[in-house]
């Protein structure tokens, strides 16, 4: 029988380049809190009720990349602040070393372009984790 993978009990976003760890158990406990308290029942309630879909949903809680805003919808959905769930990574913070490590991926800002335009250019160091 195959096993299944560990979830992550923690993960590492980042913000303006700004690297944050995200309890996971937390936000795992706050879902159940939830379902007890009778606000939500599954995590396609939380989708419901934030007007994501539901992959995306599971994506946040197994730590996979999703975008900031995404996060902060699910965090008001559980009740929870960004500053409940996260704190800045110093140096060795990271209690997983390299193992559950995500990284919230934005668009850089728009730069304009000689001629008027603006593009998206992403910033090489916002797409790596740690």
């Amino acid at each position: 029988m195959a096993r299944m993978a560990a979830r992550p009990k923690f993960v590492t976003v980042w913000y303006r380049g700004i690297p944050y760890m995200l309890d996971l158990v937390r936000c795992r406990r706050a879902l159940v809190d939830r379902q007890v308290d009778g606000d939500l029942d599954s995590m396609e309630s939380v989708a419901d009720a934030v007007g994501i879909s539901r992959s995306t949903v599971s994506r946040f809680f197994s730590g996979r990349p999703t975008s900031l805003a995404v996060a902060l919808k699910i965090l008001e959905a559980l009740r929870l602040t960004f500053s409940d769930v996260a704190s800045p990574v110093n140096g060795d913070d990271d209690p997983d070393g390299a193992s559950g490590v995500g990284v919230v991926l934005r668009p850089a800002p728009r730069q304009p372009k000689p001629g008027g335009s603006t593009s998206r250019a992403a910033d090489p160091a916002e797409l790596s984790a740690g």
